[in-house]
């Protein structure tokens, strides 16, 4: 679990904002339950167009409009051996823009090349646009997340699934959701994937709030590897005495973990900082327009490791204007009663002439 790379106050002001941004997020969209989001897909998209906001958005993303962009470019320009990170956006020809806006603007292509451009960043494992364009779309914006770490050795299998021998494995005592098993393979890509499991009965919210605060107490060096914070056997741990090879006196761990893949799709319109961006995105164009943003995501988990990706893209359109109000007559015929219904020709030599007649009587 060594950790890639230096990080800068900005930096390290920008991993904090994301942390409150996902749990902010996922707290206001009911999202915990949700097989696979990317909150951090999303807060990038934000902070690349935060300075296009007209207010600051420090409550939102954690960080005002200048910060928020330039923690945001850092990160698309800072290199990662397993991290891919790009914000795209397009512009249909002809639009006409009042002001600026924070992201070069490329034309609009047709549907299948967003479909490419999602293809490309995110390494195959997207190859579809979240959002479909129409006659009415003037401004699409993207930003694509995706990480793909190996583990340093392929997990082994047991009649459960995965079996993991090595790695980061600990029984660590919370505050949101009490005592919690945390599994961690190995690997030497700069990622770290944490299973977290909380007693049968601990809400989705809590868990996650678990989670964030165990991954704390690891980065503050307070929860170790084999850190075992319980008295005996519990929820989701047994403990056993074994005979070993080799003479070895450390305790032996194992966890036995699924093989998982999953895929989601998120309508983010109502997420914190969506409105307030979008509004400011919507301004620099003339027309009346309306925004949406949704996310497409997916992630597997298997004996090799871990793959996920995320676009999230925010679509302005064209609103049709109301219809101009008039006050008219309304006349209604109602045709309940026994009526007659005639077959008139029409034209050359026929014209004029009954062709049949009809006498109706309704049920």
């Amino acid at each position: 679990m060594e950790k890639s790379g230096t990080q800068t106050p900005l930096s390290l002001a920008a991993a904090e904002a994301v942390r409150t941004y996902a749990a902010t997020t996922r707290s206001a969209l009911g999202s915990a339950e949700s097989p696979v989001i990317s909150y951090a897909g999303l807060w990038l998209l934000l902070a690349s167009l935060a300075p296009a906001a007209e207010t600051e958005t420090d409550e939102v993303l954690g960080l005002n409009r200048a910060d928020a962009r330039a923690a945001a470019l850092g990160l698309l320009e800072a290199p990662h051996p397993t991290i891919g990170a790009a914000v795209a956006g397009w512009l249909r020809p002809g639009v006409r823009l009042t002001k600026g806006l924070p992201v070069v603007l490329d034309p609009l292509p047709d549907q299948a090349g967003l479909d490419a451009w999602a293809d490309e960043h995110t390494r195959g494992l997207i190859q579809e646009f979240p959002l479909e364009i129409d006659a009415q779309t003037l401004i699409v914006l993207a930003s694509a997340l995706v990480v793909t770490p190996r583990w340093s050795e392929r997990l082994g299998e047991d009649e459960a699934g995965l079996l993991l021998e090595g790695g980061f494995q600990a029984v660590v005592e919370t505050e949101a959701a009490g005592p919690v098993a945390v599994a961690c393979p190995p690997s030497e890509d700069g990622i770290s994937v944490y299973s977290v499991i909380a007693a049968d009965g601990v809400s989705a919210d809590d868990v996650w709030r678990a989670a964030d605060e165990v991954v704390r107490r690891i980065d503050a060096g307070e929860v170790r590897n084999h850190t075992f914070e319980a008295q005996s056997a519990g929820h989701a741990w047994t403990v056993q005495e074994v005979t070993v090879r080799g003479g070895a006196t450390a305790d032996r761990w194992r966890s036995h973990l699924p093989e998982w893949s999953v895929e989601d799709r998120h309508d983010l319109s109502a997420a914190p900082g969506v409105a307030e961006i979008a509004r400011g995105v919507m301004a620099a164009v003339e027309e009346e327009t309306e925004a949406v943003c949704v996310q497409k995501a997916v992630a597997s988990y298997d004996r090799e490791g871990f793959k996920a990706a995320a676009v999230t893209g925010m679509m302005v359109r064209a609103v049709a204007a109301a219809p101009r109000e008039t006050k008219v007559r309304q006349i209604d015929l109602r045709f309940d009663r026994p009526h007659a219904v005639v077959a008139i020709a029409r034209g050359g030599a026929w014209e004029g002439i009954p062709l049949f007649g009809s006498w109706v009587t309704p049920a």
